[in-house]
């Protein structure tokens, strides 16, 4: 831990120093402060909506109105407001798709977003997501697709009009659809898996949705992703991507402060089970390293150090994913150390055959679709070349 340490003083910017040292829960150490005449108020602000930790810095408004300059205070402020007005939409929204799903008999659950905010903060506002994440089952996907069409939101992802072909086959190399309302700025994406591919979190959605509980919302009972698969969940979505974003590693280790010792444990002997307990230790390091948080006292608590190196890495910066061919590379060597399986292997390898993408590219009859799966490496080329 030491060296992870010497990495964040090393490489990490006061700017974000600064952020972490603020989005803590109590202002304990304030050795940093002697470094409050070098920062980039800009890129303060910047980091911190990156990061989503708007919320987090404004709970120290005494630390701030006396030591931020009142432009950067007030820019905060305003950012916090918005996300306050737009967040009672979602809530809104939430219930809407609630009624429908539940009116059509339709299974579903909600997870991360708005309600995760409402289990972390008891503020639906607080944490700042940027849509409602629904669960259904693949066969009500299409179901589930026609209602949030008839509620008013537009299908943003896939932009083109799927066949009955392409959209079994899309079931596979994908695991949701997206949809964004013309008007007011709420968007949601309707999974059929919780993760992409299915195996990486390995749980079916039909279980998923069946173990969920109800979290309550205004007066209604919206159902939930339940207490100790959020825990696994939560862990595993933030591994996938690098935690570049600090709000994840800052809800987890909140999680880690709010669930029950006997919980936590039945989470890591779940995340062992689904072959996930490199991202479980994983979120939970990184939680004692940036957040103080108490690394719980497991068995066999380690993992490989670059496990860790890559977040710190991927935080100060991009994704892997968004740096170029090597990054990407780098990203599937990573994601393969994350779940040692071989379904999830095969599956990361399957779902590569061909993509949506591909199709809005080229327009071809239902007759010829396997020429797709020729098609595929040329189809890549082109997009790395020319399209960016």
């Amino acid at each position: 831990m030491i060296d992870f340490k010497n990495h964040i003083e090393q490489k990490f910017t006061d700017e974000l120093k600064l952020l972490i040292f603020l989005s803590q829960g109590d202002l304990n150490d304030i050795s940093f402060l002697g470094n409050l005449d070098k920062i980039d108020w800009d890129e303060f602000v910047e980091l911190t909506i990156k990061h989503r930790l708007v919320s987090h810095v404004l709970q120290h408004s005494e630390f701030l109105a006396e030591k931020f300059p009142i432009p950067t205070y007030e820019k905060l402020i305003d950012t916090r407001l918005k996300h306050s007005k737009t967040s009672l939409n979602y809530a809104i929204h939430a219930i809407r798709i609630f009624q429908e799903f539940k009116e059509k008999s339709i299974p579903h659950i909600f997870f991360k977003g708005p309600l995760l905010s409402l289990e972390l903060y008891n503020d639906i506002g607080y944490r700042n997501f940027g849509d409602i994440d629904v669960l259904v089952e693949k066969k009500d996907a299409e179901k589930a697709k026609n209602l949030l069409e008839d509620l008013g939101f537009t299908c943003i992802y896939p932009k083109i009009k799927l066949t009955e072909k392409q959209k079994e086959v899309n079931y596979s190399i994908s695991h949701h659809y997206q949809f964004k309302h013309p008007v007011q700025t709420i968007h949601i994406e309707l999974h059929w898996n919780i993760t992409n591919p299915k195996t990486f979190f390995g749980i079916e959605s039909k279980d998923i949705i069946s173990n969920s509980i109800n979290l309550k919302v205004s007066n209604y009972e919206l159902p939930y992703i339940s207490k100790i698969e959020n825990i696994v969940f939560q862990a595993a979505h933030g591994s996938i991507h690098q935690w570049y974003r600090l709000f994840w590693i800052k809800d987890f280790s909140k999680l880690l402060t709010i669930v029950h010792s006997e919980d936590l444990k039945k989470a890591y002997d779940l995340s062992k089970k689904l072959k996930l307990q490199n991202c479980f230790i994983q979120a939970c390091l990184l939680s004692n390293l940036l957040y103080k948080t108490e690394v719980p006292d497991f068995e066999n608590f380690k993992i490989k150090k670059n496990l860790n190196k890559i977040p710190l890495s991927s935080i100060t910066g991009k994704d892997l994913s968004k740096q170029g061919l090597k990054g990407k590379i780098k990203f599937v060597l990573y994601r393969i150390r994350l779940k040692p399986d071989f379904n999830y292997y095969f599956e990361l390898i399957y779902r590569l055959r061909t993509h949506l993408s591909d199709w809005e590219l080229i327009k071809l009859p239902k007759n010829l679709f396997f020429l797709y799966y020729a098609l595929r490496p040329f189809l890549l080329i082109y997009k790395f070349l020319f399209r960016k």
